[in-house]
């Protein structure tokens, strides 16, 4: 499903919540029953934290809080089940990563790829493989959000959530991957999906890295930015810091394990040493970027490969161990390629060795090439 939404902030979340509202409630339900099954904690319980989300992300940009306010009015939700789909990262935190499978099922949150036009001989590229439950899939949109003062941009997201990985009119694009650390913890902050839509809202990687050291933070991630001016990096966020990984040849990869650990970061990579073999995944993330001739294409080709199956980039849940819960089922529901000199954005419906990719267009309103 597509999305356009535009107005002031609180007209763009009515406009997005009443079109999406059947996927938004699914979306909380899912999240609620995550909570129950793997905390013992209740609905109430679960909401009545989530709500409190709410003062840290007003303090933090106001107009992205009233974009939330009207996605909760347009799908009549009460607030607190918005800001719970927008928080359902940190609750990923608390549920997934501090309750590791016992049959070594691994949470798999992504891989993603940026090459500059140095890299390409041309465009700015940045693509992702968005690993995440089958459930989730099925509540997708993809976004366009015109707004004033403000970056447009297109975005794609569970219904009911601010952002996520997409590119915008400032020629800049965004991809994310969960990580894990020590200092992590579900508590009243501002959601990394909240982050990632504040960072949709900048126009270089440097005003990224500022915006994202302005907020407080709960959870660590890593937010592989690209721009068309040739701009690629990898930000790996925690609570405690902001780094950014810089590339190898105008090249950058990135697979839910730290490429920026050193002894002052106090650091410790949870992902790393639960699964081991995100490493290799990330290993073969970066062996393929590093290859000649980066195309969309090329990339393309990259997010379909199955080396080190199951946990590789294009991942299936037939996959998983058969104990697995099937509201766990984990595979590559999204794939997205972006060309951000031509404001073109490709995406999947699933894993991308299985179907085509949709192209789609965000006219450039700003430094046009």
């Amino acid at each position: 499903m597509k999305l356009k939404t535009g107005g002031n902030a609180y007209e763009r979340g009515v406009e997005h919540g009443s079109k999406a509202g059947d996927l938004v409630r699914k979306g909380v339900d899912f999240y609620v029953n995550m909570w129950e099954q793997n905390t013992g904690g209740s609905r109430g319980q679960v909401l009545e934290t989530a709500g409190k989300f709410a003062e840290p992300i007003a303090d933090f940009d106001a107009q992205i809080m009233r974009e939330i306010e009207g996605i909760a009015a347009g799908a009549n939700v009460p607030l607190e089940e918005v800001l719970l789909i927008n928080a359902r990262y940190e609750l990923m935190v608390a549920t997934v990563f501090d309750n590791p499978s016992p049959n070594g099922a691994a949470p798999g949150e992504c891989t993603s790829l940026a090459a500059s036009c140095e890299a390409t001989g041309g465009h700015t590229l940045i693509a992702q493989n968005w690993d995440w439950t089958v459930e989730a899939g099925q509540r997708c949109v993809l976004l366009e959000i015109h707004q004033d003062g403000r970056p447009d941009l297109l975005t794609h997201v569970e219904a009911g959530m601010i952002g996520h990985k997409g590119l915008n009119t400032e020629g800049l694009g965004l991809c994310a991957n969960a990580m894990a650390s020590q200092h992590d913890r579900f508590a009243p902050a501002v959601p990394v999906w909240v982050l990632a839509r504040a960072a949709l809202n900048c126009a270089s990687l440097e005003q990224v890295e500022e915006r994202l050291n302005q907020a407080e933070r709960t959870a660590s991630v890593n937010f592989t930015v690209a721009s068309s001016d040739g701009e690629v990096g990898a930000v790996e966020v925690t609570p405690k810091d902001v780094k950014v990984v810089t590339p190898t040849r105008g090249r950058v990869s990135h697979g839910n394990v730290f490429a920026g650990l050193s002894p002052e970061r106090d650091v410790e990579d949870r992902l790393a040493a639960l699964y081991p073999q995100f490493c290799d995944r990330a290993r073969r993330a970066e062996e393929l970027v590093q290859k000649e001739g980066v195309s969309v294409e090329r990339l393309m080709m990259v997010l379909i490969d199955h080396e080190n199956r199951p946990e590789s980039i294009c991942r299936h849940w037939e996959d998983a161990p058969p104990e697995t819960s099937e509201g766990l089922l984990l595979e590559t529901v999204a794939s997205v390629v972006m060309d951000l000199n031509d404001g073109k954005l490709w995406v999947t419906a699933g894993p991308p060795c299985q179907g085509e990719y949709d192209e789609h267009v965000l006219a450039r309103v700003s430094a046009m090439q």
